[in-house]
């Protein structure tokens, strides 16, 4: 163990079954030792894991094409374990898995519970009847502790357990808190209603909406295993205004948070979003002065962070201090329209397919003139490692940065990309594509190994270069443009990044060259 521990997340893989999880599921123990001793069984499964087919996805692996094979999952051990104690998985049988395949550990040292706050309500008190075992349905329980909880202005706490809810909890003017996201767990979905799921929710806006929420301290750890956009199967949603998310867990949901506005000043904080089967979080038409900061998020079914200003303005939103990593679809940040919006001192790698590390865009639904990219956009001190991927509807790579405007010219805003680093770019450095993008100045940028150009040129526009620097480009020739109107004001050096004597290939043809040892 790198650190003193008492707890472990390994992320894994093992095969799908031969007919898909909706008929068959796999589970397969593996025995996780420390110190030398056998502390458990850790049970590995396919439930969450193994899609197939075209976009939205499903779980029949005759649909070919078969993504998303990972997942993780997590243990408390016996004791807290001093730095450099040996931690073993070990296969004793291959009766219910041919094969297990270990990606990565994760060891923290994990407080102890928090205690219930003086005044509170619990939601196990006799007046609510949660089951802490999760034996039993807990969603109504949930429900009238969380409204006696907003009309006493007091606390309502989640001790520890496990509780099944199989319907959302609608929350406003209240703080739902827990012993911490170790010890209170929450999860379920309705046996027969496969669109209703445990989750948290704010009332939507067209009831009013909510405000004055704050959650923290427990874990919801879902049921999800299928994609379906109509379902509202999300961890956090509705419109939540002047509140505050901290310290959650979210995993195996559709999306972690995915909020709906007009909605105002939502803080999500210290939180940790893994295993979804689409964003982590999504911003999405209206939600304005709102932030996501010091959160991990990974392996996630589509971008990682996204804003999506459909029909309605989004404004002064942040992305800071995050970690993203390992989206299986799209990217791991996107803003998608959006005016004076920041992302910043983030974290994003390996993007897996169909994205890239940063994405800024007029694209999708609803994304153009007032609800397009507008104003002052700060993109500052990002590192984006071995982000952008292959575009398979495209059949070319896209960049570690990218810029679209593909619902109209991206030509009112100014954008910032300052003190940030480019690492081992999968293909391009920076992309343009689709209509005209101005505005943007590179400030400061290091690319440091691509695995085709340095900058990838697909559309006109503008764009001003000060003391841009690369090294180790995939492509012999930097710069990809086939005649495309491109206007670069440089100020400063050149270095690595510049030709004026551009290549012009099949972009379908062209192979990375990765200058990183896999």
């Amino acid at each position: 163990m790198p650190i003193e521990a008492n707890s472990v997340v390994i992320r894994y893989s093992i095969p799908d079954t031969a007919q898909g999880k909706d008929k068959e599921i796999r589970d397969a123990d593996i025995d996780l030792y420390v110190a030398g001793n056998k502390l458990k069984a850790l049970t590995f499964t396919s439930r969450y894991s193994h899609y197939y087919g075209g976009y939205p996805f499903n779980n029949d692996p005759h649909s070919e094409n078969p993504h998303h094979f990972y997942d993780t999952v997590r243990t408390l051990l016996d004791k807290t374990y001093p730095k450099d104690t040996k931690v073993k998985v070990q296969v004793t049988s291959t009766d219910k898995s041919p094969s297990f395949t270990i990606d990565l550990a994760d060891f923290e040292l994990i407080a102890p519970p928090f205690p219930q706050p003086t005044g509170s309500l619990s939601v196990t008190d006799a007046a609510y009847g949660a089951d802490p075992t999760g034996k039993t349905d807990s969603t109504q329980a949930f429900q009238k502790a969380i409204d006696d909880g907003h009309s006493q202005q007091k606390t309502v706490y989640i001790p520890q357990g496990t509780y099944t809810l199989y319907e959302h909890v609608i929350v406003d003017g209240v703080t739902l808190t827990g012993a911490g996201p170790w010890y209170s767990v929450l999860g379920g979905r309705h046996p027969t209603d496969r669109s209703k799921a445990c989750g948290v929710y704010g009332k939507y806006i067209d009831k009013g909406g909510s405000k004055n929420v704050h959650l923290s301290n427990f874990a919801i750890i879902g049921d999800i295993r299928e994609r379906v956009d109509e379902f509202q199967t999300n961890a956090i949603g509705g419109s939540l205004s002047d509140s505050v998310v901290d310290n959650l867990w979210l995993q195996h949901v559709k999306c972690g948070a995915w909020l709906d506005g007009k909605m105002d000043n939502l803080v999500i904080k210290n939180s940790r979003i893994e295993d979804t089967m689409a964003d982590g979080v999504n911003f999405h038409k209206g939600v304005t002065n709102s932030v996501v900061q010091n959160t991990f998020l990974r392996n996630l079914g589509d971008d990682g962070l996204a804003m999506w200003a459909e029909q309605i303005p989004n404004v002064a939103n942040k992305f800071i201090n995050n970690t993203v990593g390992i989206p299986v679809l799209a990217n791991n940040i996107a803003i998608y329209g959006g005016k004076d919006i920041e992302v910043s001192d983030n974290l994003v790698y390996d993007t897996i397919s169909n994205g890239g590390g940063i994405h800024i865009a007029n694209r999708y639904p609803g994304v153009s003139g007032e609800t397009g990219v507008i104003g002052h956009h700060k993109v500052y001190r990002n590192t984006m490692l071995r982000a952008g991927n292959n575009d398979f509807n495209w059949q070319f790579g896209v960049g570690a940065i990218w810029f679209s405007a593909h619902n109209g010219d991206i030509n009112n805003a100014t954008i910032e990309v300052k003190d940030c680093e480019i690492i081992d770019a999968s293909y391009a450095a920076i992309m343009y594509i689709e209509s005209k993008v101005s505005g943007v100045t590179f400030d400061n940028l290091l690319i440091n190994g691509t695995g085709t150009f340095a900058i990838q040129l697909q559309t006109g526009g503008e764009a001003t270069f000060k003391n841009v620097k690369a090294i180790n480009v995939g492509e012999t020739v930097p710069i990809y443009n086939c005649g495309v109107p491109f206007k670069m004001n440089i100020e400063g050096t050149k270095t690595g990044w510049y030709t004026d004597k551009p290549s012009c290939e099949d972009l379908s043809s062209i192979k990375p060259k990765w200058p990183w040892n896999w």
